[in-house]
């Protein structure tokens, strides 16, 4: 510390020497930007180094990450990406963000970080000081000829390929406000013919089916808060013939029908952990009947709806190909509701009533992994415990990209739920699964 406060009082030193004996012609020229002796004095005197003990600093001079400090002032990239992102300032620098500096061989992030703070802190208290920004910096070509005058030793003329004098256009300063919220969105869909013959040998009912799959995201994200809310529609109609009076008659039926809507509020308490509360509902948009015409399900019988308080997990990976999100809460408000009254016994609810609730723990999954470049695995999983039944759905869906647009999809659905009516094979469990081709467009 003592040897870099030296050197920088040296500097300062020669500098003001420089200064005693002022002329007109006594200029210098930094990066073709000409400042007089007193200006450059002036300069160094306002430069800050209240972080040179904290980070260990030998010797200002020496240290090539420094530049941006003592060049023009430019509108640097990097730096607005870490004020309004503060989590990829974690992230390793790359030589590209350091120019226009030769390759280094370590870079000291914190150092990196305190620069572009210090850099943040000037655009907005001072927006006018502003003198190119980094694309216009980069545009600058090399310089063609250096001259130096050896009489004066430390003066230095360099003459760039670009005309700057006083009579050049200041850079207009555009202000870009943070984006704070980032929506996205994906939409699958699908259709399937089959056909058989009176006489196939296996026999077979002719059908047609298709499905539509829309899938919005809005999310929220500011320092330390997240806002992440999802709306997932899905709506399938197979066509099959039945015997009906002797008859083959025509029916359309559902064959997958969804409407799910999540919002998740998370403040990060410390690392990869977030308190967090979540909000979700899950109902249908069609009605379902059997083959004898008697109403199964509709919109709002039933309806699904849970409220949870806890803790949020997640975790960072080295590469962007798999997250993951573990809601752990020790305290759930779980209810459903049947508009017909009739239905309620069909999804545990007690006889004449149409609403029923519960409190307990909850624990909610969410997987997506990225692996051998064309496919992708999404888990959704959650469990529910509560003083009167236990329930757990996990869902996995998993993608084959065939091109940009088109993909074959497997998904499986299973459901236990002990608060209904046991099948006599399959008891408390459903299983639910598809093998489809897929339209994608994503946005």
């Amino acid at each position: 510390m003592k040897r870099s406060f030296l050197s920088f009082c040296l500097l300062v030193m020669s500098v003001a020497i420089f200064a005693q004996t002022p002329t007109k012609n006594d200029l210098i020229v930094v990066d073709s930007v000409k400042m007089s002796s007193e200006e450059v004095l002036a300069w160094f005197d306002s430069l800050a180094v209240e972080y040179a003990e904290e980070l260990d600093v030998q010797d200002i001079s020496d240290n090539p990450l420094y530049f941006r400090l003592f060049m023009p002032l430019a509108l640097y990239n990097s730096a607005i990406d870490d004020a309004i992102v503060p989590e990829q300032a974690a992230a390793a620098v790359t030589d590209a963000e350091l120019l226009p500096v030769e390759k280094v061989d370590s870079v000291d992030d914190a150092l990196i970080r305190h620069i572009n703070q210090a850099l943040v802190r000037m655009y907005m208290e001072h927006p006018e000081l502003v003198e190119i920004t980094e694309e216009e910096l980069m545009s600058v070509k090399a310089p063609n000829a250096v001259t130096q005058d050896a009489a004066v030793g430390i003066k230095k003329e360099v003459i760039a390929t670009v005309d700057v004098n006083k009579d050049t256009a200041v850079p207009e300063l555009v202000t870009l406000k943070p984006k704070y919220w980032k929506v996205f969105g994906n939409f699958q869909g699908k259709y399937t013919q089959s056909y058989f013959s009176d006489n196939w040998y296996k026999g077979g009912d002719n059908n047609h089916s298709v499905l539509g799959q829309v899938t919005v995201q809005a999310n929220y994200a500011k320092n330390h808060t997240t806002l992440d809310n999802k709306l997932e529609m899905k709506l399938g109609y197979v066509t099959t013939e039945e015997m009906k009076d002797g008859e083959k008659v025509k029916s359309l039926k559902t064959n997958q029908d969804q409407l799910r809507i999540t919002s998740k509020y998370g403040l990060r308490a410390i690392e990869n952990w977030y308190y967090s509360a979540q909000l979700q509902g899950n109902t249908q948009f069609m009605p379902v009947r059997d083959n004898n015409d008697n109403l199964k399900s509709k919109f709002f019988a039933p309806v699904y709806g849970s409220l949870s308080i806890g803790m949020d997990y997640k975790p960072k990976f080295k590469n962007n190909d798999l997250t993951l999100s573990v809601q752990l809460s020790p305290l759930s408000y779980d209810c459903r509701y049947v508009s017909e009254v009739d239905l309620a016994t069909r999804y545990g609810i007690e006889k004449g009533k149409q609403f029923k609730y519960t409190i307990g723990s909850r624990v909610d999954a969410n997987l997506t992994w990225k692996f051998l470049k064309d496919f992708k695995l999404t888990t959704k999983a959650n469990y529910f415990t509560g003083f009167e039944h236990v329930e757990a759905n996990v869902e996995n869906t998993l993608d084959y990209q065939l091109s940009k647009y088109f993909s074959i999809q497997f998904f499986m659905h299973w459901r236990f739920d002990d608060s209904v009516k046991r099948d006599a094979d399959l008891g408390y469990s459903q299983l639910k699964e598809f093998l489809t081709l897929n339209f994608n467009y994503s946005w």
